[in-house]
């Protein structure tokens, strides 16, 4: 009988992971239950070009614990331990869906997954806020293949929406992460000075 290297079995764990993890980003895709789901546009770092459609699945809503864990390691300074919290989390709180690559094969066409582990809503005087977080970076408007890459890193996004329903979110890293008294909730500092990277984002089942 003809022995099976270890390499071999190693590529098919690996390979086998893999699909589950995708099985798991579509089967989110289809689900109909969702407490929030949203649909925007991106724009390039480089320009005000639309770079393609982004979908928002919130599967949960992240318990106070949770923001707790992190207002409390932003309140201590150690903005560099969010990442840290992030990945201790064992559960994910929704999934961001981004444009495929073209021309480079199948595989590259499907939508790139940025999993979301952190999700909170705020209803203000001046309006709607959704605050998400990710231990991936979320490439908004970069290149389709640098978006594409797996690079681990805080990364929040502020979602405001105005008086019509309409939204625009705005993306930063630990280093850009403030915590607002007001509402009790982590946010990105000088949100009215940063570029946008979603415009038009809307609420699906709203």
């Amino acid at each position: 009988m003809k022995k099976i290297g270890l390499g071999v079995i190693t590529r098919v764990l690996v390979g086998a992971v893999a699909g589950l993890a995708m099985m798991s980003h579509v089967g989110a895709a289809r689900r109909t239950d969702f407490p929030g789901r949203f649909v925007a546009r991106a724009i390039s770092v480089s320009g005000a070009e639309d770079t393609g459609r982004i979908d928002i699945y919130v599967e949960r809503w992240s318990t106070d614990d949770e923001l707790d864990k992190l207002l409390k390691t932003l309140k201590e300074g150690k903005r560099d331990k969010l990442l840290t919290v992030l990945e201790r989390e064992p559960y994910r709180a929704g999934v961001l869906l981004m444009p495929g690559v073209q021309a480079h094969g199948d595989r590259a066409r499907t939508r790139t997954p940025k999993n979301l582990k952190f999700a909170r809503e705020i209803i203000t005087p001046a309006g709607r806020q959704v605050i998400l977080a990710s231990a991936e970076h979320l490439g908004l408007g970069e290149s389709r293949l640098d978006a594409r890459k797996e690079r681990y890193e805080f990364s929040l996004m502020d979602i405001r929406f105005g008086p019509d329903g309409t939204g625009v979110g705005k993306v930063a890293a630990a280093g850009d992460v403030v915590y607002n008294p007001k509402t009790k909730m982590l946010e990105l500092r000088n949100y009215d000075t940063k570029p946008a990277r979603l415009v038009k984002v809307e609420s699906v089942n709203r």
